[in-house]
C-alpha cells in the first residue's frame, strides 16, 4: 500500500470515528444562547449512519456542550420529557425534551432507550444527543465518567 493509499484510509478512518465520538450532539435555547437555569429545551437524535463507536471517554464527555442526569416524566409521540434536577454542563435545571431514537439508531450506536420513571445521564453536542455510550441509563460506570468530566 502506497503512503498516499495508507494516509488516505487513516483519515476516512478518523472521519467515520468522529462521526460517532466527535460529533455526538447537544443543545441550545431558540435565541442560539446556552440555557444555564430552568429552560425548557429541545434535543434531537442523529440519524443513523454506518460507523463504529469510540470508547467514552472524560475527554470526548467535556467536549460536549450539554450535559445533565434527568429523570424521564414522560415518552410520549416518539418524544421523552426529562426533568433535570441535576446539570453538569450548559443547563442546571429545568425540562429537557428528546426524540425517541429509531430502533436501527438504538442498535448500531448505542442510542438511549428513554423509559418513563428511570434516570438518565445525558450528554450532547449542538442540539443532537451524544450516542456510543456518552449518554445512557444511569450506572455507577457512567456517573464516574461524568463526575470525572465535570467536577474534576
Amino acid at each position: 500500500m502506497s503512503r498516499l493509499t495508507t494516509v488516505a484510509a487513516l483519515a476516512a478512518t478518523a472521519v467515520l470515528l468522529a462521526g460517532c465520538g466527535g460529533s455526538n450532539e447537544a443543545t441550545g435555547s431558540s435565541d442560539g444562547t446556552t440555557p444555564t437555569d430552568g429552560p425548557n429545551i429541545e434535543l434531537t437524535v442523529p440519524a443513523a449512519r454506518a460507523g463504529r463507536c469510540m470508547p467514552p471517554s472524560v475527554e470526548n464527555l467535556q467536549a460536549r456542550d450539554t450535559a445533565f442526569e434527568g429523570i424521564v416524566e414522560e415518552v410520549s409521540d416518539g418524544t421523552a420529557t426529562l426533568l433535570v434536577p441535576d446539570g453538569y454542563k450548559g443547563v442546571t435545571t429545568g425540562t429537557v425534551t428528546v426524540s425517541a431514537p429509531s430502533q436501527n439508531l438504538r442498535d448500531l450506536l448505542l442510542a438511549v432507550d428513554f423509559e418513563e420513571g428511570e434516570t438518565y445521564l445525558v450528554s450532547s453536542l449542538d442540539g443532537r444527543v451524544s450516542v456510543c455510550g456518552l449518554s445512557g441509563p444511569r450506572d455507577d460506570l457512567l456517573a464516574d465518567l461524568y463526575q470525572r468530566a465535570y467536577r474534576g
